[in-house]
Parts: structure tokens; sequence; C-alpha cells
């Protein structure tokens, strides 16, 4: 078969995190039917048409709504499993795709006057953390690096690593799949049909998925996907810097969000895992709490002297993070959520813990 566990890990985490932030808005782009003039197949993968080469992308969505002054935007994800950080190289190849595929635009006589034309970003989620290389490109070119590596998500990385080593043990054992692409599609097949992610409208009776003495092994991923995490919340702040956000208690922070759309919010950092910082209303502390992985540029800067990381800390609360945007789609409803940094009630916070 010639896949490794790491590649199949990274594989069932990228089907995982489409489910789990499936109301920031993206629909799932699965097959060339959705979009014949960007988007094609080869094996059993699904490609983008660049300008000069047509790329595999793993996990492809495109957002519901369309931003102002902007094409509507289409977000390849990219996840890794590894026990080493993620490097330059893949922030390289990110860098490439989205430079080609942007700038596929070369219209024909046959092609109608006004072609869709879409604006295309990348996201990459690493279960190790980044290389310093790797930052500093991704920062230069747009692309956002999500750190999975703290405790938060700990639960979720040993359920896919056990199921990742459980398929690969049966797969040699029995060999009923030919090869490692058909592996992997029906891979991604099963888990879009289990976790609701296949786009509705599509007719998914030709989509082959995995034999039942494999997807046994996918049930206590699936299960901690919707029972443990239920859905992550992806905030945009102030700087070059998205956010996965964890909330304690999804549905009491949609509630309180939904009935405040934007409102004031204490931001503290966690004893002893400094690098998880956590958000809760300044008017009522215990209704909520979400958390975040602070970046690590952020994080090295703050923390690499002991007198001056509260003054370095309160400083990136008030560049980058004053103003958090969350956007969610809710059964045909968009939502707009604010959560704007309050330095006085986070203090108060603070001095009463």
């Amino acid at each position: 078969m010639q896949i490794s566990k790491e590649s199949l890990s990274g594989y069932i985490l990228e089907e995982v995190l489409a489910y789990l932030i499936r109301t920031t808005g993206y629909e799932l782009l699965v097959d060339p039917k959705q979009d014949p003039r960007e988007l094609d197949r080869r094996g059993n993968g699904l490609v983008i048409k660049g300008r000069g080469a047509v790329h595999q992308v793993d996990v492809l969505g495109e957002l519901k709504w369309i931003p102002a002054f902007t094409f509507p935007l289409r977000l390849i994800v990219e996840a890794k499993f590894r026990k080493n950080k993620t490097g330059i190289d893949v922030v390289r190849n990110a860098v490439s795709v989205v430079l080609d595929v942007n700038q596929n635009n070369s219209p024909t006589r046959e092609q109608k006057i006004f072609s869709p034309k879409y604006q295309y970003v990348y996201a990459i989620f690493s279960t190790s953390g980044f290389t310093k290389p790797a930052m500093d490109l991704a920062i230069a070119h747009q692309i956002s690096l999500i750190d999975l590596s703290v405790s938060e998500y700990a639960q979720l990385r040993d359920a896919i690593e056990r199921a990742a080593s459980d398929i690969l043990k049966i797969d040699n054992r029995e060999q009923k799949i030919d090869n490692r692409e058909q592996l992997v599609s029906r891979l991604r097949n099963t888990l879009r049909k289990k976790l609701g992610t296949f786009p509705e409208h599509l007719d998914v009776n030709g989509s082959l998925e995995l034999p039942d003495s494999y997807c046994r092994y996918l049930d206590p991923v699936i299960s901690t996907a919707k029972e443990e995490y239920k859905e992550l919340f992806v905030g945009m702040a102030n700087g070059p810097f998205m956010l996965l956000l964890k909330s304690n208690n999804p549905d009491r922070f949609l509630n309180f969000a939904k009935q405040r759309p934007s409102h004031r919010v204490s931001i503290t950092w966690s004893y002893p895992e400094n690098k998880v910082w956590r958000i809760g209303p300044a008017d009522a502390p215990d209704e909520y709490e979400l958390s975040f992985k602070l970046p690590e540029r952020l994080y090295k800067w703050i923390f690499d002297t002991e007198k001056k990381r509260k003054k370095r800390a309160l400083c990136v609360k008030k560049e980058y993070f004053s103003n958090i945007t969350i956007y969610r789609y809710e059964r045909e409803n968009d939502y707009l959520f604010r959560l704007r940094f309050d330095p006085e009630a986070t203090q108060k916070y603070i001095s009463r813990r």
C-alpha cells in the first residue's frame, strides 16, 4: 500500500477539521460537476486548474457569502500529522499553488463574457507546530498556519492516530483495497458521509466507501469529534493570524453571542501552559470560555523575557486582538460576532483569580 501512518492520520484530520469548522460558511467542493471550469479529477483525487499546472487538493471549500471588495473565496485546507514541526517546504508549496490558481484567468472566445473568478486562500494545520522559516514565509504570503499541538487537541490527536494505525494493520492483513489512492478516496467518502459534510445536492450513491471491517476503527474518531469537540470557531484577528477557537460549551457561547453579537471580552493566558490563551465575556466571566493557541511568533516575543512579558502581552492584545470577528452560518442564517478586548475587565478578572 506504501502509505505511512502520518500521511493517513493527516487525511483523517483534514476531514474531521472540515466537519468541526463546517459552520464557518464553507461548503465542500468534492466533484468537478460543482465547477467544471476550474475543477477536474486525476485518478481518485480532485484537482484545481491553475495557469501553468493542475494542483491536487485534499479539502476544498467555498464560502457561501462574498466579502466586500473581493472575489468569492475558496479555502484550501491541508493538515500535517507529524512528530517533527512542519517546515518551509509545505508552506512553499502552498504559496506556489495559490499563486498559480489565482492567475488562472485566460478567457477564450468560446467562454462566456463573464466567467466566474475566485480568490483562493490556503490554511495549513499541524499537530506538531511549524518551523520559524515556515512561519516567516507564511506571514509574508498570507498563508494561514494553525497549530494543533496544544493539550486542547490531545484527545482528538490520540483518536486519529489509533484509527490510522488500526486501518493500516487490517489493510496489510486483509488487502481488500488495491492501492493507496483508492484507500484515501474511500476513506474521505466514508468520513464525509458519516460526518455529514458531503454536499447534499450531489449524488453520493456512486462514491465507494471503506469496507465495514475498516469503518469500525473510524467510529471513535467520529464520536470524539461530535461529542467532545462538537464544533470549532474561526476568529479573524487584526493581524495576519487566523485563530482556531475551542469553546468549553459551544451552545452557551452561541446563546450569549446571538443575544449580544458585539460584546466586550477579557483575554488571559493560562498557567502553566501559557501558549493557550482564553477569552471570556467581560460582563459575565463564567458564561462561556473560548481558548486558542497563541501564534508562535507572538508567543516568543512576549515570553522571551520575564520582566517585559505582561507589558508585551497587553501590547499584543491591543494591537492584534482588540477585535476578533467570528462568522457563523446556521440553517441559511448568517451571524457575525465581534469580540472586543477590554483591558480593564481583563485586569479585574486576573485580580479575582
